[in-house]
């Protein structure tokens, strides 16, 4: 696997694949049940895409030495607290919010009837296919555009970063409209919220590595999404 430049050929194969069956493991459970092979056929070969783009631009910008074990704990710790922070300061934005945006507290007083499951199963599939496709996939491809056509050094990761959250707001704009009749402010605060979200999370992949990243969005999906509800309706 030539293409990823900064790992050798069994690095870049356990890259690929386990990051691969996690993205299988992840649609599968996002996916409508009962499950439809051609659905996740489509979507594994997609994926596979997704990740083989985003390592290859990824390794000629970005070069993450390997971390001892006692380290990689610390930086796992570290990155579900930043999740989890980020989770409690959106909860406490959300609750002003609420109270001059009615569709947004319809959107939680909708859940409030889900099983007490079902927020930690939202958090895994949404962290694994979101961390994969905004992070690994589009900050890595923005950054190596940036750096094709920008001198400054620091510009294409800007690009790359800003250009990834932006993209990860929008994306979440869909999920709101279906949901209530939103207007222009909803739609604002939306992709604002999931921007910094956005930030972060694309702070993490670029300093330690797409594996926190992942846990940095749980952390934070599982905050908002268990205690949301609950808190906001």
């Amino acid at each position: 696997m030539e293409w990823m430049i900064d790992r050798n050929r069994r690095e870049a194969t356990l890259a690929v694949g386990g990051t691969w069956l996690a993205f299988i493991t992840a649609l599968c459970l996002a996916l409508p049940q009962p499950l439809n092979l051609i659905y996740v056929l489509i979507g594994a070969i997609g994926g596979l895409i997704l990740i083989v783009i985003g390592f290859g631009a990824v390794s000629r910008y970005r070069s993450i030495s390997a971390h001892p074990f006692s380290q990689r704990f610390k930086l796992a710790a570290l990155a579900l607290l930043s999740g989890a922070l980020l989770g409690a300061v959106l909860l406490s934005v959300l609750s002003f919010l609420v109270q001059i945006e009615p569709a947004l507290r319809a959107r939680f007083a909708g859940r409030l009837a889900e099983p007490l499951w079902r927020p930690w199963a939202l958090a895994f599939e949404s962290s694994i296919l979101e961390e994969v496709t905004f992070r690994l996939f589009a900050m890595s491809l923005l950054v190596w555009l940036a750096a094709r056509l920008l001198r400054r050094p620091q510009a294409p990761f800007v690009v790359g970063l800003v250009g990834s959250s932006l993209l990860f707001g929008l994306a979440h704009l869909p999920a709101w409209a279906a949901a209530s009749h939103a207007g222009t402010l909803l739609f604002a605060l939306v992709i604002l919220l999931n921007g910094l979200g956005g930030l972060l999370f694309g702070w993490v992949y670029w300093r330690w590595g797409l594996p926190y990243a992942i846990l940095s969005h749980f952390a934070g999906d599982v905050v908002v999404q268990g205690l949301g509800p609950r808190l906001l309706a």
